[in-house]
């Protein structure tokens, strides 16, 4: 009996995903979009890369790098804003508005691609500022172009994933498989997801619910997915962390559960110039739902001679 209602279950929801007409969750009656900064497309390897760019004169520019499925704007929307120095906010590789491709792509060749980007716009130096995923990217850029990275920030990091030591054994092979089977059967698992705990987490307006909801469901889940996170599998920086010179800030969530504390604190204790933050009260979506305290802390971090 069991087995027949999950398989009538299993068979109503993929025909719901199949037929139904997809909508919007749209609150209040006027829409408006939260950071209005028009982006541009630079080519890097014959790959066209979108970034969104704001100038100041006589600042050093802050690079925003953002975390796994979202974009420049999705990250750090409720930061660009706030932020009264020139600033750069890179869409990575099968992200957002960049291209994408069904190749097996890395946290170093992010890093790589970020490099090339502000290799293209002259920039000689920067502050550097990634969370999550863009905190990998961030250690790997200031450890490959040591003079690039004036001072680093760190949103939630870590210095190695379980796919590191596991990426060949059965069982996460077969973990893997099934991220992949999920996100092609529901392809609006994740945007929804994310979506939804903005609105819960009470992290986005009513007037901004239309584009995030657009925002979110314009990731690139069949590219990002497809191969069940293959840039994380081989990805493990404790071996070099010490070899980054930039001064560092770690900001932590104490509630994060998806990069728990004393996953972030493997990084803070491996860095020679670092210093540390905990929100006591946020999770992993630091920038979300703490972003006036993060922005305290970029500040005043930064602009600490």
């Amino acid at each position: 009996m069991i087995k027949t209602i999950t398989k009538f279950f299993a068979v109503a929801t993929i025909l719901k995903n199949l037929l139904e007409t997809k909508k919007g969750d749209i609150t209040g009656n006027t829409q408006i979009h939260p950071s209005k900064f028009p982006g541009r497309t630079i080519f890097v390897r014959e790959k066209e890369y979108f970034i969104r760019e704001s100038y100041v004169n006589d600042t050093v520019p802050i690079v925003f790098l953002h975390s796994w499925g979202t974009d420049s704007l999705g990250s750090w929307f409720k930061i660009l804003p706030k932020i009264k120095t020139s600033f750069i906010a890179i869409d990575m590789r099968n992200h957002g508005k960049s291209d994408s491709s069904w190749k097996r792509w890395d946290v170093d060749e992010n890093a790589d691609l970020v490099i090339s980007i502000l290799d293209q716009l002259n920039i000689e130096k920067c502050d550097l500022v990634g969370w999550s995923m863009g905190s990998a990217v961030g250690m790997s850029v200031a450890r490959k172009k040591e003079t690039l990275v004036r001072k680093l920030i760190l949103i939630t990091p870590f210095s190695w994933l379980g796919g590191a030591v596991y990426n060949e054994k059965i069982a996460f092979k077969v973990f893997v498989s099934f991220v992949r089977i999920r996100e092609r059967l529901f392809p609006n698992f994740n945007p929804q997801s994310k979506f939804s705990f903005l609105r819960k987490s009470q992290s986005i307006e009513d007037e901004y619910t239309e584009w995030a909801w657009n925002n979110f469901h314009r990731s690139k889940d069949d590219f990002i997915y497809s191969d069940g996170g293959r840039f994380v599998v081989p990805y493990d920086a404790r071996p070099w962390i010490s070899e980054i010179q930039s001064e560092t800030l770690v900001i932590t969530g104490g509630k994060d559960k998806l990069v728990p504390e004393e996953t972030s604190n493997e990084v803070i204790n491996l860095l020679n110039n670092v210093k540390s933050k905990v929100i006591i009260e946020a999770g992993h979506s630091v920038p979300w739902t703490h972003s006036d305290e993060l922005l305290e802390e970029i500040n005043s971090f930064l602009n600490d001679e």
